[in-house]
C-alpha cells in the first residue's frame, strides 16, 4: 500500500501544472498568479471543441489535477506575485 501511494504521489506531482509553469524550463504562461490552474482550465475548455482528438484523453488528468494546482497555486502566490512583477528602477 506504501509503495502505492508513493508512485501515485510523483505521478500527480510531475503532472502537476503548477510545477511544470513556474518552475519548468519552458512554460506556457510563466511564473503569474494561478497559471497552473488557467492552464487545466484551457486545457479542459479545448477538449471540448470537436476537433480536439486525443486531446480528450488528457481531461480527466486536468479535472483531477485542477484542486491540487489551485492549492498549490495559493501556496507559490507570494513567490508568484513577485516574480512576475517587473524590476522598478
Amino acid at each position: 500500500m506504501k509503495s502505492f501511494l508513493g508512485a501515485l504521489t510523483v505521478m500527480l506531482l510531475t503532472g502537476c501544472s503548477t510545477l511544470s509553469e513556474t518552475f519548468g524550463d519552458r512554460p506556457m504562461c510563466g511564473p503569474h498568479p494561478y497559471c497552473g490552474t488557467s492552464t487545466d482550465v484551457e486545457l479542459i475548455k479545448a477538449a471540448t471543441d470537436e476537433s480536439a482528438g486525443v486531446l480528450r484523453v488528457l481531461v480527466p488528468l486536468a479535472v483531477i489535477d485542477l484542486p491540487f494546482s489551485l492549492v498549490a497555486d495559493t501556496l507559490f502566490l507570494p513567490y508568484t506575485a513577485f516574480a512576475s512583477e517587473p524590476a522598478r528602477d
